[in-house]
């Protein structure tokens, strides 16, 4: 519903709409993938891979100025104007919960990591850390590297607000 003159806003939707829990999983299905094809004619994503980790590498590219790599390029999702490689990683989840960002390896100079709150799906806070300071946070694991989310909330620099102004701009 709008009210006249007003656009309706995706955050104004309830993420229990009544309507949605009497659909049948098939029909969900094709809602979603009608939304997913929509976003895409947008040209905020450009994969059917993790839609919100599309849209953030997005964010972080207008955030910085940059220009996102060519889909496949290891380790780098932005480019920046001085040579400088970003990595996005993005973590959705409930408010305050931390759990970890997962690295394969370093090959970046820099990593911004975000924290999504998964009940608004709004950027809750964001860093940008230097490749050693993500080499200093991580620890082994079995498939690479892994930065717990609590220790990386006190590193590096605060981009929060910087990366919530290129989301706006998305939306």
């Amino acid at each position: 519903m709008c009210i006249e003159g007003l656009k309706p806003h995706w955050r104004r939707i309830s993420v229990r709409n009544p309507e949605l829990t009497v659909m049948s999983l098939s029909d969900l299905l094709a809602l979603r993938s009608g939304i997913d094809e929509e976003i895409a004619s947008r040209n905020h994503v450009r994969t059917a891979s993790s839609l919100a980790g599309e849209l953030m590498e997005r964010t972080v590219s207008v955030a910085y100025n940059g220009r996102l790599v060519p889909i496949g390029t290891k380790s780098v999702d932005v480019i920046l104007s001085d040579g400088r490689g970003l990595q996005v990683k993005m973590r959705s989840l409930p408010k305050g919960e931390l759990r970890h960002w997962a690295f394969k390896d370093f090959e970046f100079d820099v990593a911004i990591v975000v924290a999504i709150d998964r009940s608004t799906g709004l950027i809750d806070w964001a860093r940008e850390l230097s490749r050693h300071e993500a080499e200093t946070l991580a620890k082994p694991h079995s498939q690479g590297w892994r930065i717990r989310m609590a220790a990386a909330k006190a590193a590096g620099i605060d981009v929060t607000g910087k990366l919530q102004s290129a989301f706006k701009e998305l939306v």
